[in-house]
Formats: structure tokens, C-alpha cells, sequence
């Protein structure tokens, strides 16, 4: 059963660096990062799956082999296709609250930036727990575009900017760990403790989220 595991982690981890060259090939070409989803009100909603796609041509990679069966999206652009377990760093790349995408200019080191990581499912505003279009939180809610100095989570199904605590986790469920992959491309697992705590001080903190290193930043 170990070994199924592992395997299905080194699957999981390959899988995410295919993504993660499929983003770094989008923001080469857009010099932004794409947005978890399009604002509600646009007539065809494309999600941050749907705009790497073309770069990937490949639906099996946006699933996780471990991913729960119940917490799976549609693409918008090919119908009866589905994805579902990768979660991306929305609150600081591509959220739907303006300013909307990050410019590749402002995530000044991408090899120590989360782009995507396992998912638990999206933690709305209420609390309950959905598939929304597959994001994962930072351990402390963002002050970028949330229009609050403290910094909130965003509901990461309606883009909106939700209360403290209503994280969406990153999932250690590879063998205790999260496949976590970078802005850069690479990737590697990690557990949750080392995800949460960049300076390695004991402390939950943002740096490896908010595209500076910076443990100070929210």
C-alpha cells in the first residue's frame, strides 16, 4: 500500500510540473498571470484550467490520482471533461478582485512562489467546502485587492472577499505530504508545517505565497 502511495505521489508531482511549464509558458506569452476565474457575469467563465489547457492539450494532468471524486470542476472549453485536486495560489497570482491578475513583474521570485499545491476543495464564504474552480489559501488571508487592511480570505468560487478563517487548505495527502509546485516550474513535496513557514521560525507566514520570499508580507 506504501509503494501505490509513493507512486501515486511521484504521479501527482509529475503531473503539477507539466502545469507548472504550462503556466510559465502563459505568463511568457501574456506577461500575467492567469485568474483563478473569470468575474461572475461574463457569459462563458473560462477557469485558470481552461486558460493552460492549450498548453498542455492534455485533460488527465489537471487531476490528481489522489484527488476525492466528488470535489471535480468542468473545463468550460471541452465539454464532459472535468478537473480537480490541484489548487492555485489565487489570492496572490489571479484573483477575481481587482487588480485582478498578477503582472509577471510584481512575483519577483518565482522559484520560491507557490503556483499550485493538493487541494482540500474551496472554503466559501459561509464555511462549507466545494469545488469551486480548485484554488488553495495561504496560511494568512491576503491584503492583495481584498479591499480590507487586515487582509481576507476570498471566496474562491464567487471572487469575493470572505471572512478570517475560511481557508482553503492545501491537503498533505501524499504520504503526509503536499506536491507543491512553483511559479518557476519546478516542484517538490513538502509538508504542511515547512508550506506554512518560510523562515522556519515556528510561526505560520506568507513567504512562500506572496511572490517576494518575504515572511513580513501579507
Amino acid at each position: 500500500a506504501k509503494a501505490r502511495e509513493k507512486a501515486r505521489a511521484i504521479s501527482c508531482l509529475s503531473q503539477g510540473k507539466q502545469l507548472g511549464l504550462a503556466l510559465a509558458m502563459y505568463v511568457s506569452d501574456y506577461e500575467v498571470y492567469p485568474m483563478m476565474s473569470d468575474p461572475e457575469g461574463v457569459p462563458v467563465r473560462f477557469k485558470w484550467p481552461d486558460r493552460l489547457h492549450p498548453y498542455v492539450k492534455s485533460v488527465p494532468m489537471f487531476s490528481c490520482p489522489n484527488s476525492p471524486r466528488d470535489l471535480v470542476k468542468s473545463f468550460t472549453i471541452i465539454s464532459g471533461a472535468t478537473f480537480g485536486g490541484m489548487g492555485y495560489n489565487y489570492q496572490y497570482l489571479g484573483n477575481s478582485r481587482f487588480p485582478w491578475a498578477a503582472a509577471d513583474a510584481t512575483i519577483e521570485v518565482p522559484a520560491q512562489t507557490v503556483a499550485f499545491t493538493d487541494t482540500r476543495g474551496v472554503r466559501r464564504d459561509d464555511g462549507s467546502v466545494g469545488a469551486g474552480e480548485y484554488v488553495v489559501d495561504p496560511p494568512w488571508p491576503s491584503q492583495r485587492g481584498s479591499g480590507k487592511p487586515s487582509g481576507y480570505y476570498g471566496d474562491g468560487s464567487e471572487g469575493g472577499s470572505g471572512p478570517q478563517g475560511n481557508r482553503s487548505w492545501p491537503d498533505d495527502r501524499h504520504v503526509g505530504q503536499v506536491m507543491v509546485i512553483f511559479a518557476d516550474g519546478h516542484g517538490k513535496a513538502m509538508t504542511l508545517s515547512q508550506l506554512d513557514d518560510f523562515d522556519r521560525d515556528g510561526t505560520p507566514d506568507n513567504g512562500w505565497w506572496n511572490g517576494l520570499a518575504d515572511a513580513e508580507r501579507r
